[in-house]
């Protein structure tokens, strides 16, 4: 990984170059899970240097590679909630590492499904059920070993109530990390624009991803660390300005904002800063964010740069 210091969301975006030139690299010299570890440690880094920088970019920065970069996506929010729990950087580091090398046995599947506007084909169903093992039996022929590590990325899309994949586990049979990283997997999926499914916004995004079973305490430490609102989401206000959400402040469903547009549709001749627990400057509604409409520099500062 480059050198430290970096800002964060120049770390995310190193961290999705870096993860696609390791998954696609079947011939190393180093040692491959020590790579991976690296990469999440980036992640890390760039979550504990802004948080809401860090988690604006799955919104903000779709870019690039689709595999790579919905991982990287998906590791962040892991760490985040992790983090939330009150689990050490040492403890994150293997599920941040399996949330991104969860799809290493369908790279070539999910990079079709990208540009693919047909459904699914019974040979892409079946690589697609396969999947999670596949992905396992490839982690340990490159030398992964840790336990929590295999067992996330083969377990990532079970369900508490049997009818997940590929070994139909129920309940606690699920590792609590492994039931994150499927939830993870699906609020971000449902954020990316593709070919065949427009972007949800960022609360329909929230909702849905909940609706599939969730239990009460994972749903509500979820919903806590992205918010609602998440940072990068594009807004109207009560008093009918368009703003950026910048910050969650800790607040799911108030968050700070930086409006740029009046309430009729002009250009403010400052952006400014609008805390939207306050009545007038409440969340009306989400609009599409098909790209930041302010330099990333204006909302973040030098985080975002």
């Amino acid at each position: 990984m480059p050198a430290h210091p970096l800002s964060p969301a120049r770390l995310i975006r190193a961290a999705r170059h870096r993860l696609e030139a390791l998954l696609a690299d079947d011939e190393r010299d180093t040692p491959f899970a020590a790579d991976i570890v690296n990469v999440a440690k980036a992640v890390q880094l760039a979550c504990a240097q802004n948080r809401d920088v860090a988690l604006a970019q799955i919104l903000v920065d779709q870019h690039g590679a689709y595999p790579a970069r919905h991982a990287c996506d998906v590791a962040t929010v892991v760490d985040l909630v992790l983090a939330r729990l009150g689990r050490a950087r040492a403890e994150r580091l293997p599920v941040i590492a399996a949330a991104l090398t969860m799809n290493i046995g369908m790279q070539a599947l999910q990079t079709t499904l990208a540009s693919q506007t047909t459904p699914l084909s019974a040979e892409q169903r079946d690589i697609m059920q396969r999947h999670p093992q596949h992905s396992r039996d490839l982690l340990r022929l490159r030398g992964v070993a840790d336990t929590l590590w295999l067992d996330c990325v083969l377990q990532h899309h079970e369900a508490p109530d049997g009818s997940g994949y590929p070994q139909q586990l129920k309940g606690d049979a699920i590792r609590f990390e492994a039931r994150l990283i499927g939830l993870a997997d699906r609020y971000c999926a449902l954020l990316t624009q593709s070919a065949w499914r427009h972007a949800q916004h960022a609360d329909a995004a929230l909702k849905q991803s909940l609706a599939d079973g969730v239990d009460a305490k994972l749903a509500r430490l979820f919903t806590e660390t992205v918010g609602v609102f998440p940072p990068g989401a594009t807004v109207t206000l009560a008093n009918g300005e368009t703003a950026i959400i910048r910050e969650t402040a800790g607040r799911e469903d108030t968050p700070i904002a930086v409006a740029y547009l009046d309430h009729l549709g002009q250009t403010l001749s400052l952006p400014v800063s609008r805390d939207t627990a306050l009545p007038a400057y409440r969340v009306a509604a989400v609009i599409d964010t098909a790209k930041l409409a302010l330099g990333a520099g204006t909302v973040w500062g030098n985080d975002a740069v």
